[in-house]
């Protein structure tokens, strides 16, 4: 009698080796990533407590973050979801405590972003200070943490202010709020926008115990914060005190190119 062999059919093999992949790829090690953020003015923390320059806001969201290897390869980090602070495809850092000349602000803070990657060690990191488009003209009444809070909502723009940044001295002051404007559609239909205003940050020398930097002193260097008049910026074409602060943060404005960007930096 000749001996039985057991012969596989080509279809069970790849549906074998599909699960094989899906599997490894299921168990591949995630770790835990988190990113500090800190203000600074000339180098030195600023903060809301009066000084020389005290901060009077600084928010802003963070989305489609990812870890640069040695390599140059880029791994993405997924947010770790928080019902407060951060969703899966966005996250706010806030670094003002409502106190001092922040008293428009919250006490609460967020100070760095949690997530997970399928890497620990790496060498850089690019992030965009911004909301993606599809969630930043969506129904604001129907949208979860972190972008249900409604002071960084702007309604007359149909999206969201991607970074509330501002500063104050004893007899002046200014403040930057970006987002997408020229948009074109109606409100909860908004098709697209001419200027949308999403800051894209590369900082390629960042490892795990660096800081990301956010130098108001870079942002408002064209503002003169000694002469009592304010220079607001509220992303408007018209509004010529933008144009400083957008060529700091590497933006376009009012068809000026913006340079490669001084306001982000990484603090060792």
């Amino acid at each position: 009698m000749q001996p039985v062999r057991s012969v596989k059919h080509p279809a069970s093999l790849f549906l074998l080796a599909s699960i094989l992949v899906a599997s490894a790829a299921c168990s591949a090690k995630k770790n835990a990533v988190q990113i500090p953020f800190a203000a600074t003015w000339e180098g030195q923390p600023i903060n809301c407590n009066r000084g020389p320059y005290s901060l009077s806001d600084l928010r802003f969201f963070v989305s489609d973050l990812q870890l640069i290897d040695s390599n140059g390869a880029f791994h993405t980090v997924e947010f770790i979801e928080d019902d407060r602070w951060q969703q899966a495809t966005v996250a706010m850092v806030d670094l003002e405590n409502g106190e001092a000349s922040c008293a428009n602000g919250t006490a609460d803070t967020h100070t760095r972003i949690h997530g997970v990657a399928d890497i620990s060690d790496f060498t850089g990191i690019r992030f965009t200070v911004g909301v993606p488009f599809e969630l930043n003209h969506a129904n604001p009444l129907l949208a979860a943490a972190p972008l249900n809070d409604p002071a960084m909502h702007w309604h007359w723009r149909s999206g969201y202010k991607f970074l509330r940044a501002g500063v104050v001295t004893e007899s002046d002051g200014t403040w930057l709020h970006l987002g997408s404007i020229a948009c074109n559609g109606t409100v909860r239909d908004i098709r697209s926008c001419d200027a949308p205003n999403r800051i894209i940050v590369e900082l390629p020398h960042f490892v795990p115990s660096d800081r990301v930097g956010i130098d108001l002193s870079a942002l408002f260097a064209g503002v003169d914060l000694r002469n009592g008049e304010r220079s607001d910026c509220s992303s408007g074409p018209a509004e010529t005190e933008c144009a400083g602060m957008f060529g700091a943060l590497g933006l376009t404005f009012a068809n000026q190119p913006g340079s490669v960007g001084s306001v982000f930096q990484v603090l060792h």
